[in-house]
């Protein structure tokens, strides 16, 4: 029987979710991305310059996916393997799903650990993450030249950047979730990580698993210890879309031992109640990123704003034209490059300059 994503959604994966979901803006930037982003172009793109795998090109790969989509209750996604040094893996669209593996990945790990990352991305697809991932990829990713193409791109602020990179973060501990249920163990999704982190094929020295666990558990106290590796943490993740590689392999021996993994291997896991919503350890410096995100767009109440480009009315405490996408005048810039600011800021989150001068 096919299992819900709910039953082992990681606990920081919906509240950082909820929390993104929560920053003014966020909604309009997604509804500018559904208007111009192609799911079929993204096919075509992969029918042309990937290699299709399926029953008669690399069948063994494809014949991988059938039993993983039956334990995870999803349709099979297409799959495609593309030229690139460096091993990953990927899930593009929302409808019609394509997964797409590096011929690094093939290079870098074995082939009996192909289908946990097989896996680990179908397990994207049934926790219905694809479509946020897709969206992050493409305004954070750095495409500029895409970037441009919306309107309101300007709204990717950077505590907008911070929240959307965490969320990522925490999906990939879903995801690997989903691959251990596929395994029934987390010595593969373990063994991923470390290939990931160092171990390729060509090292054939034993891999000692719980040295690696220790040195993610040294890690995670030294972090908890001190505040300045804390905020050393908080830079070093800012800009990443993937955990550590040893937390995400501690993570999983932790999951593994927990009665929520458990009760799911022996199907018994619809008795119990669902695990509550938390904030990991990889969060900002803030204790509570949705705590953050009030106090950073604290909202004003404002009058109806027409637009001077176009006129249309738009509803209260708009900053940006619902229909042409336009600024808003009567929002408050910074003096010195017109950067829109909510109001309560001390620097300008563009150009750093001190609004309280």
């Amino acid at each position: 029987m096919a299992i819900e994503s709910k039953y082992y959604l990681h606990e920081s994966d919906e509240a950082a979710l909820e929390a993104l979901k929560s920053i003014p803006g966020f909604s309009k930037v997604l509804k500018s991305f559904l208007k111009d982003f192609s799911e079929r172009q993204a096919k075509l793109r992969s029918m042309s310059s990937y290699i299709r795998i399926n029953e008669n090109q690399l069948n063994k790969y494809y014949e991988m996916l059938e039993p993983i989509c039956d334990k995870l209750g999803i349709e099979k996604p297409e799959l495609y393997l593309m030229m690139d040094v460096r091993p990953n893996a990927f899930t593009t669209g929302e409808t019609n799903p394509q997964i797409v593996l590096t011929s690094g990945l093939l290079d870098t790990l074995p082939e009996e650990l192909i289908p946990t990352v097989i896996a680990h991305e179908c397990g994207h697809i049934a926790c219905h993450h694809v479509l946020y991932r897709t969206l992050g990829s493409i305004l954070i990713g750095g495409a500029s030249t895409t970037i441009s193409r919306f309107p309101l791109g300007g709204l990717i602020s950077l505590p907008l950047q911070m929240s959307l990179f965490y969320w990522m973060r925490c999906s990939e501990y879903s995801a690997d979730r989903a691959a251990m249920i596929c395994d029934g163990t987390s010595k593969k999704m373990i063994e991923v990580c470390m290939r990931l982190a160092g171990y390729e094929k060509s090292i054939t020295d034993n891999m000692n698993v719980e040295e690696y666990l220790k040195q993610a558990e040294d890690y995670r106290q030294m972090i908890s210890d001190n505040k300045w590796d804390k905020t050393m943490e908080y830079y070093m993740l800012a800009g990443t879309s993937h955990p550590f590689t040893a937390i995400r392999a501690l993570e999983c021996r932790e999951w593994e031992n927990s009665e929520q993994f458990k009760h799911i291997l022996d199907n018994t896991y619809m008795n119990y109640p669902l695990p509550k919503k938390k904030i990991t350890q990889d969060s900002p410096i803030f204790p509570d990123i949705s705590e953050f995100i009030k106090k950073t767009f604290k909202q004003t109440k404002i009058s109806k704003h027409k637009c001077n480009i176009c006129g249309h009315e738009n509803d209260d405490n708009a900053k940006y034209c619902e229909k042409c996408g336009a600024l808003l005048d009567d929002i408050k810039r910074c003096p010195s490059c017109n950067e829109p600011l909510d109001g309560d800021e001390i620097y300008c989150p563009k150009c750093g300059k001190n609004i309280r001068e």
